[in-house]
């Protein structure tokens, strides 16, 4: 329910009878000696319509008088996140940043360059980098496969019941094709190492975490793909591949990458945003 009687309401609708603007009751709507905290947790509406740079705010703190690169919450045209107030020791977050990873080769392949590659590169594997796709790659693993709230949740989740010096490894298959066609289903795999500290009811995370990425291009015409739902030589027979491949010889696409991870969480999982079925 609204408190009609706050601070915050009043301001709202006396602009709302002076000029006839909509009552915002959001913490962006205060000035700054009206806020509660000087930092707040950024809060994404947590579907696959928020922009990958909010997702990737997502569970970060930022201070008011030092916005990131994208404007506060809910100052980009149609955003719909939300700046929960924040104080140190007090709050829940998780959050990535990146610290690692090639810079991509302007020159972007095509669903047409890996063909020619698999019938003319003799095998040789590539790196997503030196294909121009890491970034594309890596965001649609972490923000449009929801990828990114999924492993601070997972990490969280898993260091409940530790305490000092941790790792944790995770991984599974993924379908890239809707990204670009020739990647069909890719495996990612990630390995957290850092230090958990507890401290009263909270539990404060730090370390890194490396990302693997693996592919093996082959079966260019998808045969294999229409007769057995599936191109993974593994699941066919040598004469099955030679038949499908045309001649042509399978090659590895891999990629890395590397995130540093901060967060900061409830023990009690009960009351936790940071839940995960491991």
């Amino acid at each position: 329910m609204i408190d009609t009687h706050s601070p915050l309401y009043k301001k709202a609708f006396e602009q709302y009878l002076r000029r006839g603007t909509p009552i915002d009751i959001s913490i962006k709507a205060l000035t700054a000696q009206e806020r509660p905290t000087s930092h707040y947790i950024w809060r994404t509406a947590g579907d696959d319509k928020v922009r990958s740079s909010h997702a990737a705010n997502n569970g970060r703190i930022f201070a008011w008088d030092n916005p990131p690169a994208t404007g506060h919450p809910g100052e980009d045209y149609g955003c719909r996140c939300v700046a929960e107030p924040y104080n140190s020791g007090q709050g829940e977050y998780a959050n990535q940043v990146l610290i690692a990873a090639e810079a991509d080769n302007a020159d972007r392949w095509t669903d047409l360059d890996f063909s020619l590659h698999f019938y003319l590169g003799e095998g040789r594997g590539l790196s997503l980098s030196q294909v121009g796709h890491l970034d594309g790659i890596m965001n649609y693993y972490l923000h449009t496969l929801g990828k990114y709230n999924s492993v601070n949740s997972q990490i969280v989740e898993t260091v409940r019941s530790h305490e000092g010096p941790f790792g944790y490894y995770f991984g599974s298959a993924y379908e890239f094709k809707p990204y670009l066609y020739v990647f069909g289903g890719g495996t990612v795999r990630g390995v957290f190492a850092g230090n958990v500290r507890r401290e009263a009811s909270m539990m404060y995370i730090t370390g890194e975490i490396d990302y693997f990425y693996n592919d093996t291009f082959t079966d260019p015409l998808s045969v294999r793909e229409l007769l057995r739902n599936t191109s993974d030589p593994h699941d066919a027979t040598a004469l099955q591949v030679r038949l499908s491949d045309f001649g042509g010889k399978q090659f590895p696409v891999r990629g890395f990458w590397k995130t540093r991870f901060t967060g900061q969480a409830l023990l009690n999982r009960a009351g936790s945003l940071y839940q995960a079925n491991l």
